[in-house]
């Protein structure tokens, strides 16, 4: 029975009923079914491919900006959400019964008696404000109880600012103090280092009042743990994207993602970005951040309780180029061979050899050394093989010489398991030893990384397995020579610099390389070719 039987209910029949079996017709399915997926598979494997040879598209800057604005359009959006929220409760302190009660037994007491030793009542009403506190106002860090005359009469922690007079006292120039006192009427006093917490605190003031007089403030002090947390999830944000905040005075709100103590109301931010957002609100531009980084920044000014905030979302430029040029790997890898082929071709005979100028400690084949103590590290004949230099400038450096048989030159992730031979994982295992033993997570970007080789084999799968291990496109540097049959190589810890002896098998044509801070790394190879 052909295929087309099977759609035809009345030659199903017959051929039910002159012999053919359900096991054959189950066959004949199974057949049809696998080559409609076999088609499917290849057309799908065909279309991928296509695609990802094609030319670059020009707006994938913009697509970044894209990215950015909408996660910085969402962060702000939480924090409004939740301000709105704190608002509420705000505003339905002054009529909480609990809170009024305390504050008028507390102040009467202090001014009548501020010694507490033979009022035990009061710390039953104190614990019983605890309790409240914890289940009403547990976003707040402290609630402090003051007098029109700025006397601190009581609070929940009983930090340093409580029984004193924020007017008068030591305190008298906190910004809670010179609202109080200048703008009595004010409802939000903006984050500053309030020194008797030892933190950032913000402020919400309710005035208190009975009889149209004027008692006092009940001030709710507001720590930033909350805003940070939610600018600290980096979802969407890649590995160097952030959101981070910034006052009118340019400093920063939050903790920034790179530096490991807090930068909270401690990091002036005057970049491009925070200059514009100040003049014109809102844009989106390629700048240097404040690691002095080049970064896609999107910002935006808006407004908190009548005070200016900048909210900005930005990405390396180079974690950019790498995403980048691995949708567009096909497209890319050939122009990078032929950059770097261009530059092996004008390459001047030296008339001296490296094997006599230059002597270090030997690396063999299937071997890695490390150094830094200034030492030289040096191995020699990769001619199939590839040498790779991994350091930290001026503290260490790593040489390895990888053979044939290593997974980098594997290209397809089938044959990656397939159990023929014994493969090494030169390149993965030596970066992760340096991950764990050498480095903190945040320094894996300062690493460099220099890859020396005859031909172009291995390239695709180095630059594969250093990207999604973490390395931007802008770390790596390809040394390649295709008129040369092996090289010589050296790395010089004490300066990190990189030699080279190109030679052929005759030993002749013989080519000296030694500054690769002439050669563009691949990142600013593919910056290059996208703007060609």
């Amino acid at each position: 029975m052909v295929k087309s039987d099977i759609l035809n209910p009345a030659l199903y029949l017959k051929s039910i009923n002159s012999g053919d079996t359900l096991k054959t017709l189950s066959l004949n399915i199974l057949r049809i079914t696998k080559n409609i997926v076999c088609f499917m598979a290849c057309t799908i494997l065909l279309l991928v491919l296509f695609g990802c040879a094609q030319s670059p598209q020009h707006d994938e800057i913009e697509a970044y900006f894209r990215v950015l604005d909408k996660i910085k359009v969402t962060k702000k959006r939480q924090m409004i959400d939740y301000f709105s929220k704190i608002k509420q409760t705000v505003h339905e302190v002054d009529r909480d019964e609990k809170i009024l009660h305390c504050f008028t037994v507390m102040r009467n007491y202090c001014n009548s008696n501020p010694m507490r030793t033979d009022a035990p009542s009061l710390y039953k009403l104190e614990y019983e404000m605890d309790v409240h506190y914890v289940e009403k106002y547990g976003d707040f860090y402290d609630i402090l109880f003051i007098d029109n005359k700025g006397f601190v009469f009581h609070s929940i922690k009983h930090e340093a600012d409580y029984h004193t007079n924020l007017f008068t006292g030591q305190f008298s120039d906190t910004q809670l103090a010179k609202h109080m006192k200048n703008n009595p009427d004010s409802e939000f006093v903006d984050y500053e280092f309030y020194s008797p917490s030892d933190e950032p605190a913000a402020f919400f003031l309710k005035p208190v009042q009975e009889n149209n007089e004027m008692l006092g403030w009940l001030a709710l002090q507001f720590p930033i743990n909350k805003i940070n947390a939610i600018l600290s999830d980096h979802k969407g944000l890649g590995r160097t994207g952030e959101v981070y905040l910034v006052n009118k005075n340019k400093l920063m709100l939050t903790d920034s993602r790179f530096i490991e103590d807090s930068t909270i109301l401690k990091l002036k931010i005057d970049t491009d970005a925070i200059r514009l957002a100040l003049t014109r609100e809102s844009g989106k531009m390629i700048i240097n951040d404040y690691r002095d980084v080049r970064v896609l920044s999107s910002f935006e000014q808006f407004d908190i309780f009548g005070h200016s905030w900048i909210i900005i979302a930005e990405i390396d430029e180079d974690e950019a180029v790498s995403n980048h040029y691995q949708k567009y790997k096909k497209f890319y890898l050939p122009r990078i061979v032929e950059y770097y082929t261009n530059i092996a071709s004008k390459m001047n005979t030296s008339g001296k050899e490296m094997s006599r100028s230059i002597k270090g400690k030997r690396v063999d084949m299937n071997e890695f050394c490390m150094t830094r103590s200034g030492e030289v590290l040096e191995t020699q004949g990769v001619g199939p093989c590839t040498s790779i230099i991994i350091y930290y400038p001026k503290k260490f450096g790593y040489l390895a010489h990888i053979s044939p048989k290593d997974e980098i030159y594997q290209k397809s992730l089938l044959l990656k398991y397939l159990p023929w031979g014994e493969k090494t994982c030169f390149l993965e295992e030596l970066v992760k030893r340096i991950q764990y033993y050498d480095i903190y997570p945040y320094q894996l970007k300062d690493l460099q990384f220099v890859v020396i080789a005859t031909h172009d084999k291995s390239l695709e799968t180095i630059i594969d397995q250093l990207f999604n291990m973490g390395v931007n496109l802008a770390q790596i540097k390809f040394l390649y020579n295709p008129l040369a049959n092996y090289a010589n190589v050296a790395f010089n810890q004490s300066d990190d610099s990189v030699y080279v002896e190109w030679l052929a098998e005759n030993r002749k044509n013989a080519s000296f390389f030694e500054n690769t801070s002439t050669i563009d790394s691949i990142g600013t190879m593919v910056k290059k070719i996208t703007v060609q």
